[in-house]
């Protein structure tokens, strides 16, 4: 299980949290994403299959948008798909 974190909180405009968000889906496509601060460096390593969850909305006059990603550690994945439902039965 990975016992490290990695959190940042920043102000930007709208082009560099774009910059940001196309680092963050080129790491996915490239299976591995990786979080450097001077204090902490983290790797994740996404699985095949992906949980997410997306929310946006408004409230006291501010507007939110929530993308949560997440997946099972590699050391907790199997080679089997039949875990996530997509396997085949033998006759």
């Amino acid at each position: 299980m990975t016992s490290s974190n990695f959190s940042h909180s920043f102000v930007s405009d709208p082009e560099d949290v774009a910059r940001y968000l196309e680092a963050l889906i080129e790491g996915f496509r490239k299976g591995s994403i990786a979080f450097k601060s001077p204090k902490r460096n983290v790797i994740l390593e996404p699985a095949e299959i992906l949980d997410v969850s997306i929310e946006a909305g408004g409230r006291k006059g501010r507007q939110r948008l929530s993308l949560n990603v997440s997946w099972p550690e590699k050391s907790a994945r199997k080679g089997d798909k039949t875990e996530r439902g997509l396997g085949l039965a033998d006759k």
